[in-house]
Formats: structure tokens, sequence, C-alpha cells
């Protein structure tokens, strides 16, 4: 009988996974082992098997920085994948972590266009694959004929999903061609009428026309085509709405209908199923040589990886639309059809890039893939999820300053130039037009003729908490609202202080 309260963490991990007990710990239990997704551990759940009365469970409870109590049946208990298998380099345990981190937030999209159900062509041999897909625990795909597919990523826990544009292309434009089609019509009925008055007559031949002419909007109760995605190698395809695209950057933003509510309720996110975002990194601070991984579902193998290089930076494409596509990054890590509107991560597991289309003359990679920049990415996204948030959902619109900010290395390098060791704040590099930040005559950098910068203003505190880089000012403004009146300290060039007071407005779009 073992005394768990007697050894150390460290002992009972070492006991659980050595070889000495490893028959006797799957004698006396029955073990399952999953991947976590906050903490970079392999965790096992020990579950007693049935005793007899009298006997006491092989495993005591108690709780460490290593275990967890959960109940009276079952103990779990977390350890390190180091101490699962020390022989691991340092660049495998670099890529297994980065995998458990951001492998539950990556998932499979794929669209269809959907038929009447009396003209379903599913066959003998469609109905034997999903008999088949049932029976190894997997949902059938949706039914309808497929649009094309890829890969996707969760950038906010309550669903929005980030993809390539082309991936749900042409999904996307057979709803949008029925919409503008069936707006001409009624542009041309309405036209009609008033040319030809609104007699009974007319009344009813306008009646009958826009009848024979409209295109229906929806088969089945859904849009002419759909999109749906499976995340984290879910067993179960999730319905989702397209919220917004920008085909000048190759991107689509996605969102999760819940599956708990009805269509009428689909816009409301009480009690919906929480998911793991990715977080953002900085693809400005790439350099030629950094490892990159790639999580993708390349030719419908879910939740693959793979790994290289930064290839090159700045990387000229020409996108879905025709325009080029600046500052994309190159990697050798292999990207192959599939891997479209996947993350292409840092060694700590941030986004710093969209897989979008490779450089290939067999169809397959050739060591050749690009990624579109993760900054130009965020920006977009965050702009199209905080306008969809209030049209859809009738918030408040996330509050704007109007002000610009100098990146972290322009502002290393202005620091240093004015001689001095430490500066709180940020630079304020330009002030929009009609904005709050311009009503409290909030000052920006200059840049005379002869190639001097003339220092401004820098905001030195927002509501009383210090603010020392970009991205600390971005969440702060990230957590306010249109209307909001905040206090925002400021330093000039000279070391005077003063405190604005500014009422934040809506961004306007």
């Amino acid at each position: 009988m073992w005394n768990c309260s007697k050894l150390t963490t460290a002992a009972l991990a070492s006991v659980m996974i050595s070889s000495a007990t490893t028959s006797e710990f799957f004698r006396r239990s029955t073990v399952d082992a999953f991947q976590t997704t906050n903490s970079r551990v392999t965790t096992f759940v020990a579950r007693p098997p049935l005793l007899s009365a009298g006997r006491s469970p092989p495993f005591a409870q108690h709780t460490s920085i290593y275990s967890t109590s959960s109940s009276d049946e079952d103990v779990t208990i977390a350890v390190k994948a180091s101490e699962l298998n020390p022989d691991l380099s340092d660049e495998e345990r670099t890529v297994i972590d980065v995998f458990r981190k951001c492998g539950p937030s990556v998932a499979y999209v794929t669209s269809v266009m959907n038929r009447p159900a009396a003209t379903s062509t599913r066959g003998r041999r469609g109905r034997d694959d999903e008999k088949s897909e049932k029976r190894n625990g997997k949902e059938s795909k949706p039914s309808g004929a497929s649009l094309g597919s890829g890969s996707g990523f969760i950038v906010e826990s309550d669903g929005y999903l980030v993809t390539n544009y082309h991936v749900i292309q042409r999904a996307y434009q057979m709803n949008d061609n029925v919409k503008r089609y069936n707006k001409q019509v009624d542009e041309l009925i309405s036209n009609s009428t008033k040319v030809f008055g609104g007699s009974k007559f007319m009344s009813s031949l306008t009646n009958r026309t826009t009848e024979k002419l409209k295109l229906p909007d929806t088969v089945n109760g859904k849009e002419r085509a759909s999109v749906y995605a499976r995340v984290n190698s879910s067993t179960k395809y999730k319905e989702c709405r397209i919220v917004d695209v920008r085909p000048d950057l190759d991107l689509a933003v996605l969102k999760i209908i819940s599956a708990t509510k009805d269509a009428d309720e689909e816009f409301s996110n009480e009690g919906d199923e929480t998911y793991t975002p990715v977080q953002y990194g900085s693809s400005s601070s790439l350099l030629v040589g950094q490892r990159l991984i790639a999580i993708g579902n390349p030719f419908g193998l879910d939740q693959t990886v793979t790994s290289g290089v930064v290839s090159a930076l700045n990387r000229e494409v020409t996108g879905v639309a025709g325009n080029i596509i600046r500052n994309c990054i190159q990697t050798d890590a292999a990207i192959n059809p599939g891997n479209s509107g996947g993350p292409l991560l840092n060694s700590k597991g941030d986004l710093v890039g969209v897989n979008t289309m490779i450089i290939t003359t067999s169809g397959s990679n050739a060591g050749i893939g690009f990624a579109i920049p993760g900054d130009k990415v965020r920006e977009a996204t965050k702009e199209i999820i905080s306008k969809d948030r209030v049209v859809t959902y009738q918030r408040k619109a996330q509050g704007w300053l109007g002000a610009e900010i100098a990146r972290n290395d322009l502002a290393a390098i202005l620091r240093k130039k004015m001689g001095q060791r430490i500066i709180e704040g940020v630079f304020v590099s330009a002030v929009k037009p009609d904005s709050p930040a311009k009503d409290v005559d909030m000052k920006p950098l200059k840049l005379t003729e002869e190639g001097t910068v003339i220092v401004g203003d820098r905001i030195v505190a927002v509501g009383g908490k210090v603010v020392n880089t970009k991205e600390d000012l971005e969440e702060d403004m990230r957590s306010r609202v249109e209307g909001e009146q905040v206090s925002i300290t400021v330093e000039d060039a000279d070391g005077n202080r003063r405190v604005l007071y500014v009422k934040l407005m809506p961004k306007p779009y």
C-alpha cells in the first residue's frame, strides 16, 4: 500500500514514470494520457480500480504544484514532458511545447454548397462512408457539394476564427452574389413601379415578376453555401458565419455559431463554449534563420505539425485580389494544400504569420512557402471583430484615442538620442484629425526638412497606470469603450508633465 502523503511531489512523479514501477502502476489503475492547453505538461488521470469493502485505494489524495485532487475517484497528476522523456533535445521540446500550447486552437475549415433535401446525391458509397465515420467516433462531413477546405485558428475565446479568404472564397461569393442579384431585382421593380404607376394591375404584375426573377436566399433554412469548422480535431463540425473578409490580405474572419442556441439567439454568447485563442507575437521583429512552426491540415490530415526557419523577410506576393501583399514571411517549413489559413508560430508559440501560398512545380511542398505578416493580420482582425461586436451584439464600440504610437525600436533610438537612461511612456508619432487626441492638443513627432526629428508628447500613464510600451497602451485601450472619459498623463521633450482629460469616441471605419 502506498502512502502518497509521505512522498514528495518530485519523488511521486519519479515513481509514477520509472520503469521499475510501470507494471505495478498499470496493474493497479487505468491511465489516460492527454494534452493540456494552458500548461506545457502531459497529464495522467489515475482511476483506482474497483475495491472490495474495507480496502484502501492505491493512491491517496494530495495537492501540489505537480498534481491536483479532483474527486474521491480521480486523482490528476501532471508530469513535465522532460521528466517523461529526458532524452529529448531542446529543439524537440520547443516544437512539442508549441504544439501542446497552440494545437487546441487550430481548426479544420471547410465549406459546402447546400442542396435541397429532395435532391441529395449521397449514394450507397456515401452512406457506407457515413456509417464508417460514425463507427470510428467521427461525425460525417457536412452534406453538400464541397467548395474548398483549409485551416484556421481561434483568435478570441468566444469563437472567432481567422483563415485565408481563398479557403472560403467560393462560399462567400456564392452567398454575396445571390444577395447582390436579388437587390438589383428589387431596385429594378421599384424603378418600374415609379415609372408606370402603382395601379392594382401593376402591383400584381410586379409581384409575379419578383417571384420569377428573385433567387431563394436560403436552402433548407441555411444560406446557399455554409462554412464549417472542426476545432482541435473535434469529432463534430460547427457551423460558422462569415463575419467579414479582406481579399487584399487574403484574410477572412469567421464566428462559430452556438450549437445550443436557436437560430434567432445565435448572437448571444451566454453559456456558449469557450475556446483557447492563439496569442499574437511580433512579425516585425523576426530575423532570418529564426525557428518557425506551422500547424494545419494538409490534404485534410488534422493537427499536422512542421517546422523550419525564416528563409527571408519582406517578400512581395500577389494575393487572390490581384494586389501585392508586402512584407510577407518566406519559410521552408513544409506547407502543402490544406495548410492555407493555418498559423505560423515562433518558438514561444506566438502567432507571427498566416500561411497562405507556396511556390512549387509539383503541387506540393518544395520548401518555399509564404505567410501574411502577423502584425497586419492582428490589426485587420481586431478591427473586424470590434465592429462585429458593436453591430451584432449591440455592444458599445471600443474607445478610440486617435493617436498613433511609435514602434518600440524607434522609441529605443529616441531614448538613446535624448541621453536619458530611463524614460517612461510611449512616443506619439501622429495624431489623427477630428480625434480626441487632436481635441486636447496632443503633440506628435515632427520631421523637419533637414531630416531632424522633433520629439513631441510621450504618454506616460493612462488612468494613473504607467505605460512603458506600445503594447501596454493598446491593451489598456481595448478595455475602454466609446464615451468613456480617461485621464492621460503626457510629458514633453523638456520633461514638463500635464494631465489631459479625454473623452473617447468610436473608431471611424
